[in-house]
């Protein structure tokens, strides 16, 4: 009897008082994640059809979601923070990249890196302030990230890969910026994917089409504000009908165009001839991952225009590709959504795209 109520004692305290430990420690195992995503048929199927890849089923444990260390707003130092929730995801020849944000306000954002090969948790970046970092991408010829940031405007900002590697974190040290530079053509940057040398930017929103525009690198692999630009059509990298942009203020970058999207997108990706949309709001209706055609697509992709879509559970974020894998990030194993969400991932998951396409129909409302 009295050992009974000390274990009940103890597990009182460790709830009020967790123990220090690695997240790795926390959450589900790859077992407990692959029965949690059973429901979701297709996604399923796409996800593990190959089930003796690793033990990890080709999944990656998202860092961050019950402890993270990273710097106080405000004092700089080092500090512990239980509500980053992660929101962009993206590959390096290396490793994997998963961006996040503080939700408590409290602290600065920060991106993890992941190991390719392992999957195994490397270590935290701390980026200058609280940006939401919505999307995350990676530039593979200059082997620079870019992340979305900005303020009263919408922004985006590089950093140099080796610079990420060489960082180390410490109080008062936070990762430099190679670039930063506002944007005109979206009212913020939330989704990012990057396709031949140009940045496609879109932005999240609710009961309205949303919107993307695309931004050329120059030869150093910098965003432009030269005067003058042709715009061609969004096909990446095919000519298109072309003119001159109007000449805009000199801190804002040059935008080859803009095209209207679906709402609520979260995520923007290529894979051959398809542009891919992630789409997700709250615990109450499943994710969406939609593949449109983009020699099918002139200037608006609404769901009439969808060759093929798939559920997801909910709270799926940024999805990006490398070769015929779709990777997918979720925010909701995050604390300000853990308790409310109905199928916890806290896994980024790895899915077979041809696999989804052999089973392509309109599957969508």
């Amino acid at each position: 009897m009295y050992k009974k109520s000390y274990g009940i004692i103890l597990l009182f305290l460790l709830f009020l008082f967790p123990m220090k430990v690695h997240a790795a420690h926390h959450g589900l195992t790859a077992n407990q994640q692959m029965k949690q995503l059973e429901q979701y048929h297709q996604f399923y199927g796409a996800a593990f059809s190959n089930e003796g890849v690793d033990d990890d089923f080709g999944m990656y444990k998202i860092p961050g979601l019950y402890q993270a260390e990273t710097l106080s707003l405000a004092t700089n130092e080092i500090a512990d923070s239980r509500t980053m929730t992660p929101q962009g995801v993206t590959l390096t020849e290396k490793y994997l990249l998963i961006s996040a944000y503080s939700h408590d306000h409290q602290n600065h954002s920060v991106i993890y890196m992941l190991d390719r090969q392992t999957h195994r948790f490397i270590k935290t970046v701390v980026l200058p302030g609280h940006p939401h970092l919505g999307g995350i991408a990676y530039d593979p010829k200059h082997q620079r990230v870019w992340v979305t940031t900005g303020g009263l405007f919408a922004g985006l900002s590089s950093i140099d890969l080796k610079e990420m590697e060489a960082y180390q974190l410490k109080k008062n040290r936070v990762i430099s910026y190679h670039q930063q530079i506002s944007l005109k053509e979206v009212s913020h940057a939330s989704a990012l994917s990057y396709t031949s040398g140009v940045l496609v930017v879109g932005y999240f929103t609710l009961g309205e089409y949303g919107r993307m525009a695309t931004y050329r690198l120059n030869n150093q692999g910098e965003l432009t504000i030269a005067s003058q630009e042709k715009v061609s059509s969004f096909d990446q990298g095919k000519k298109g009908q072309s003119g001159v942009t109007p000449i805009p203020p000199s801190q804002f970058a040059r935008s080859l165009g803009s095209w209207k999207t679906l709402d609520m997108i979260q995520g923007l990706t290529f894979y051959k001839d398809y542009l891919v949309m992630s789409q997700s709001w709250g615990p109450d209706r499943p994710g969406k991952i939609y593949f449109f055609n983009l020699d099918k697509v002139d200037n608006f992709f609404s769901l009439k225009d969808a060759e093929f879509s798939v559920d997801t559970p909910p709270y799926i974020e940024q999805i990006t590709t490398d070769g015929n894998q779709l990777y997918a990030l979720f925010e909701g194993g995050a604390w300000p959504y853990r308790t409310r969400n109905p199928v916890l991932v806290d896994h980024v998951i790895q899915l077979d795209i041809e696999n989804l396409l052999s089973k392509k129909s309109n599957n969508y409302d």
